[in-house]
C-alpha cells in the first residue's frame, strides 16, 4: 500500500471561501468494477482544506490484498473532517465503500459527516444546461476546466489489472492521474453552487420595467416585462435558458428575466355556467339575475365553451392561478394571463411572488 500526498494553495476565489472551509474534504474511489460484492477498490482520492492550502492524498493499493490497507489508512485520514463532498457519492462511492468495509471486516460510522454530493446538489439544474451527460468531465468542460487525463475509469479498470500482473510506473501514473484530477475537478465545480444558491433564495429585485422590443424575424415590435435580479455569488459561465414562454439570462453577478406581455383581448371564464346566459349579439355572457331583463330571443343557456366576459389589455402569463382573475385567449387551459395593472411594478410583494414563481418553473 502506498500513500502518495501533495501539497498546492487553495485558490483565492469567493466558491472556495464560501463551501471549502476548513476541515472539508473532497473524496473519490477507483474501483475493479461496479459491483461491491465482486469487485475492490484500488485507489481512493481525498483532498483536505487546511488554512492556505489543499492537502492531496491519494491512497494506492498495489493489489487486492491491500485493500484493507488503503480502507483503513482513508479513514485515519478523515478523523479531522466533519464536511465531505463528492460527486455522485451517495449513490456509488458511498456504498461501495460500506459494503468494502464490512467484507474487509471494518467499522465506520458515516453518521458524523455532512455529506454533499454535486451531482444530486446540482441535479435539478442540469436540465437547463442541455450537456450530453451529467459526468463530472462533462461539466468541468462546460466551466472551460482542462485535463490531462483523458481516460475514463472504466478503461482504466483494464489498467489496473494489467499493473496487477506486471507493475509499471507509467500504468501507475495513469491511475494516480485521473484520480487525482476527479478529486482537483471536484474542487473546481464549486462555481456551479452560484446557479443552485441563487435559485434557493429570495429573489433580489434591483429593476423591472416594459419594454418594447423587435423580435428576430418580427414585424411589429413586441411589449416585455425585463426584470433584473441580484444574486451574492457571481456566476462562472454567461448562460441564457428559456423555460415555456420566459427566458433568464445570467451574467456576472446579475440574473435578467424576460418576460412576453400580451396587448389584446382575452377571456375569463365563469366557472358554473349553468347560472349564466349567454349573449350572442354581445358575445357574452352574464348571470340570469341580469339576463332575465334581456328579451329571451336575444339569449341563450351559456355552455362551458361561451360562458365568458372579455376583457382588453396587458397581460402576463402564468403556469397556474397564481393571480387571479384568470384570463386565456381561447379555451381553459393550465396556463393563463392576468391582468397588468399600473400598479404591479410598484407591488414589490405582488412582484417578488411573481418572479419567485417564473424562477421555479425552471429547476
Amino acid at each position: 500500500m502506498e500513500i502518495i500526498h501533495k501539497t498546492i494553495p487553495a485558490p483565492k476565489d469567493c466558491y472556495t471561501d464560501t463551501y471549502l472551509k476548513n476541515n472539508t474534504a473532497f473524496f473519490d474511489i477507483e474501483t475493479t468494477g461496479f459491483s461491491a460484492k465482486n469487485c475492490f477498490i484500488y485507489l481512493i482520492g481525498l483532498v483536505i482544506r487546511k488554512d492556505e492550502t489543499l492537502e492531496i492524498f491519494q491512497f494506492f493499493a498495489e493489489n487486492p490484498m491491500e485493500e484493507k490497507e488503503i480502507l483503513t489508512a482513508f479513514y485515519r485520514y478523515l478523523s479531522p473532517v466533519s464536511t465531505l463532498i463528492c460527486y455522485n457519492g451517495l449513490t456509488f462511492d458511498i456504498p461501495f465503500l460500506k459494503q468494502r468495509t464490512e467484507k474487509q471486516n471494518l467499522s465506520f460510522s458515516w453518521e458524523n459527516f455532512r455529506i454533499m454530493d454535486i451531482y444530486q446538489e446540482m441535479r435539478p439544474f442540469l436540465n437547463l444546461l442541455h450537456l450530453p451527460d451529467k459526468k463530472q468531465k462533462t461539466l468541468e468542460m462546460f466551466l472551460g476546466i482542462q485535463r490531462e487525463d483523458s481516460y475514463t475509469g472504466g478503461e482504466l479498470v483494464a489498467v489496473y489489472k494489467e499493473y496487477e500482473k506486471q507493475p509499471a510506473e507509467e500504468k501507475k501514473s495513469l491511475l494516480l492521474l485521473h484520480n487525482y484530477e476527479d478529486i482537483l475537478g471536484m474542487t473546481k465545480l464549486l462555481p456551479l453552487f452560484s446557479y443552485l444558491r441563487f435559485f434557493a433564495g429570495e429573489p433580489d429585485i434591483t429593476s423591472a420595467k416594459l419594454e418594447e422590443t423587435l423580435p428576430f424575424g418580427a414585424d411589429s415590435p413586441k411589449k416585455e416585462l425585463q426584470i433584473t435580479l441580484n444574486t451574492s455569488l457571481p456566476f462562472p459561465a454567461r448562460l441564457t435558458v428559456e423555460k415555456e414562454m420566459y427566458r433568464l439570462t445570467f451574467r456576472e453577478n446579475h440574473v435578467y428575466l424576460f418576460i412576453p406581455v400580451l396587448e389584446g383581448e382575452l377571456y375569463f371564464y365563469y366557472e358554473n355556467y349553468k347560472d349564466y346566459y349567454y349573449l350572442p349579439l354581445e358575445d357574452m355572457a352574464v348571470h340570469k339575475s341580469v339576463a332575465s331583463f334581456v328579451d329571451k330571443s336575444h339569449r341563450k343557456k351559456a355552455t362551458k365553451s361561451n360562458c365568458y366576459t372579455r376583457r382588453r389589455g396587458l397581460f402576463l402569463p402564468q403556469q397556474a392561478d397564481w393571480f387571479a382573475p384568470c384570463f386565456y385567449p381561447g379555451k381553459i387551459e393550465k396556463s393563463s394571463w392576468f391582468e397588468y395593472g399600473g400598479d404591479f411594478l410598484s407591488d414589490s410583494k405582488k412582484l417578488a411572488l411573481y418572479v419567485k414563481n417564473v424562477l421555479s418553473l425552471f429547476i
